[in-house]
């Protein structure tokens, strides 16, 4: 990954929608190895068209900034300052957010071959939820 002193993200990087309601701001990126760091953002109401729970090939870890995302598998909801640690093959969503939330969304390969977290941000996001 870059490195990068403090700075205007959207200097670098502009908000691109994901889904109707969800938008993504990428902060850094290593194609080669394709870890991420990036800001989501649901607007109130919004939900992500997977009908049920999905899995990733990576590492995953959110942090809540602001807002709620609700597990509608679990009927749970998690709120402002909750943080989640997914291994790859954990099951989670499908989600849905009432009032709107901010997430700080960090995503790295098991290894160093590994290039698949493409099939998770930007419009590959929606694919991979409408197709399973």
């Amino acid at each position: 990954m870059e490195q990068l002193e403090f700075h205007d993200p959207t200097t670098r990087s502009t908000w691109r929608q994901c889904s109707p309601g969800i938008d993504e701001l990428i902060l850094n990126e290593d194609k080669a190895t394709g870890r991420k760091t990036l800001l989501q953002r649901w607007q109130p109401g919004a939900t992500n068209p997977a009908s049920s729970p999905f899995v990733h090939t990576f590492i995953e870890e959110i942090y809540i900034v602001e807002g709620d995302l609700t597990d509608k598998t679990l009927r749970q909801t998690f709120d402002k300052g909750m943080y989640a640690y997914r291994n790859p093959g954990m099951e989670h969503g499908p989600w849905s957010s009432e009032r709107g939330c901010l997430m700080f969304v960090t995503c790295a390969a098991v290894d160093s071959t590994s290039t698949n977290l493409a099939a998770w941000v930007g419009s590959v996001l929606v694919e991979s939820w409408v197709s399973e």
